[in-house]
């Protein structure tokens, strides 16, 4: 099934270029020469030890490479399904065999971190954080910041408008320390989730108000450095994208109303170049595809903007606008996909396009239904999502657009799926499903 908007009647949709000035190389333009050489290779995504350790898995790029997903299958099919205490949509973790995520028991005021055994679903312990609620979004949810975990442990920020806790355990659910970092102002509550770099918390609390991005020692809970970020009354509630080479000097891709895309230096707090490109509110996740940086903004109401950017070669400046995506295409919520040359941008509003992602010309365009606020992942040559509504659907990952099946899981669900083990790990409002899936 194609649209007019087929590969043997391409659209490009108009963009805008911005000339950037070359100067001589150092070590920071050498990372970027590199970076863009490799491009998004799947050497820089896999993780050995297959682990999916935040929002979206390593680097946040959704995919899982290792397994193949079965065009649909029933309810008896699922591996194991198991009740949520409390409500939520923050997606799930998975380390070392065991699937971490959170919820909040919203009339009692406390919130879970919650952790599953992969395999069978066993509930291994659970740990309660009493704390106000607040009004929030209705499309929010009290626990909706999606844990952290890396070998020493897991990770995860919960807040209201009067104090953001920062929360750290070992993998057997011991706490470890825990850290106030003050206030965040948002008109859709909280919801941000922290990434690491080595053994460096990224937090983002990019506000209504002045806010922060912060680098905290994951060890210990003591700050390294805060680089404080302007408030425009547009919360941001995008995770960074970590990016390094394991040579060169790293660099932590943020998004807001505020600053546009920007780098940070993870080990000094220091901001290394920005582009002030987005006029709305960002919530999708900044992703790489090949040498671009994608990002988007947006509002209810469906005006959204694409940016793809090429990142500077130079320290201070602010990169190169290669096409920018409007908003009969760009999504709000859904974090985009890129997959073998092609960016997959998954509306809200159930319209999925997919792009030639160096150039921006639309190969197909096609109509799911229903709405979304999960972001797309990767399956080995499948791409699936969830509807806000609880339908997951699987589309071909190629140059046509194929949907391959649909499965109701009858619940609400915001919250992205999870990959590792060969298991597919649902999270929806109230309940855990697991799919056993095979290992390629």
């Amino acid at each position: 099934m194609r649209c007019a908007h087929s590969s043997s009647a391409r659209c490009c949709i108009e963009f805008k270029t911005r000339g950037l000035a070359l100067m001589k190389l150092h070590p920071f333009s050498l990372f970027l020469t590199l970076w863009i050489t490799l491009g998004h290779s799947a050497a820089l995504h896999a993780d050995a030890r297959d682990q999916w350790p935040r929002f979206r898995g390593s680097d946040g790029a959704g995919y899982a490479s290792a397994e193949a997903l079965p065009s649909s299958w029933t309810n008896d099919e699922w591996t194991w399904q198991v009740n949520i205490p409390g409500i939520g949509h923050s997606s799930p973790s998975i380390w070392d065999g065991k699937v971490f995520l959170t919820s909040a028991d919203e009339e009692q005021k406390v919130r879970h971190l919650l952790c599953h055994e992969l395999r069978t679903g066993k509930l291994l312990w659970q740990q309660d954080f009493p704390g106000d609620i607040e009004r929030h979004h209705k499309q929010n949810s009290s626990a909706s910041a999606s844990a952290t975990v890396n070998s020493d442990g897991i990770y995860w920020l919960w807040g209201t408008s009067q104090n953001v806790r920062l929360e750290a355990l070992t993998h057997d659910g011991t706490r470890r320390w825990g850290l106030d970092l003050g206030p965040f102002i948002g008109h859709h509550g909280f919801g941000g989730s922290p990434v690491i770099w080595e053994d460096t918390l990224i937090v983002p609390l990019e506000q209504d108000t002045a806010g922060t991005v912060i680098g905290i020692d994951s060890k210990t809970g003591k700050k390294r450095w805060s680089l404080e970020r302007n408030g425009v009354e547009k919360a941001a509630y995008s995770t960074p994208l970590v990016l390094t080479d394991g040579k060169s000097s790293p660099q932590i891709i943020c998004t807001s109303n505020a600053h546009g895309i920007y780098a940070i230096d993870p080990r000094n707090g220091d901001v290394l170049w920005e582009n002030k490109c987005f006029p709305r509110r960002t919530v999708a996740s900044p992703i790489q595809a090949g040498g671009l940086l994608i990002g988007t903004c947006g509002n209810g109401g469906g005006d959204n903007l694409l940016v793809a950017l090429k990142p500077p070669t130079t320290r201070n400046s602010s990169g190169e606008i290669v096409y920018e995506i409007p908003r009969s295409a760009a999504p709000y919520v859904p974090t985009p996909l890129f997959s073998n040359g092609r960016l997959y941008l998954w509306g809200d509003k159930g319209v999925v396009t997919c792009l030639n992602a160096a150039s921006g010309a639309i190969l197909w365009k096609g109509r799911i239904g229903g709405n979304f606020s999960s972001s797309p992942i990767r399956i080995g040559d499948k791409i699936l999502n969830i509807s806000s509504d609880g339908e997951m659907v699987t589309l071909v990952d190629g140059e046509e657009f194929q949907i391959l099946g649909r499965r109701k899981v009858d619940e609400e669900c915001r919250a992205t799926p999870a990959v590792a083990e060969g298991f597919l790990i649902v999270r929806t409002k109230s309940r855990l499903f697991c799919l056993k899936i095979s290992k390629l």
